[in-house]
């Protein structure tokens, strides 16, 4: 019987290592198709790695070019009064003007405050009371 007209004719490594491939694994010994296979393998990980990186890289840009003050920390919130600048701890007032303050000088005469009370007061008047008006053709 003559091996090289049968279909199982043993074919070196076309790695040259000396051992015999098949066929099915591209003319490889089981050594050298595991070591292809692997090496694949971690070619399309440092594939994928790197297109992760290269998006963390846009995200990182794309945040850094957004507004300054989304980014800045928030101010720590002050427990002393504006005005006298005494400790107020749980039992200060807040004012519409944003400002913390003791009990004698919550009110807004006290304080000099420059929010407009009036105003506000007429706007929220205005948004919960629609104007109303008759028809001018008379009632229907």
């Amino acid at each position: 019987m003559s091996y090289e007209n049968s279909k199982n004719t043993p074919v070196l490594c076309a790695k040259r290592c000396g051992f015999f491939g098949d066929p099915e694994t591209r003319n490889l010994c089981s050594k050298c198709y595991r070591d292809e296979l692997l090496l694949s393998v971690n070619a399309s990980i440092q594939k994928v790695d790197a297109r992760e990186k290269k998006d963390r890289e846009t995200k990182t840009l794309t945040l850094e070019s957004s507004d300054v003050k989304e980014m800045m920390p928030l101010k720590k919130v002050s427990n002393r009064c504006l005005v006298c600048k005494k400790k107020v701890g749980l039992t200060g007032f807040s004012c519409r003007c944003g400002g913390l303050f003791c009990s004698s000088h919550r009110y807004a005469e006290q304080h000099q405050c420059q929010y407009d009370f009036k105003s506000a007061g007429q706007d929220v008047i205005a948004k919960e009371n629609p104007v109303v008006k008759a028809n001018k053709f008379g009632m229907i």
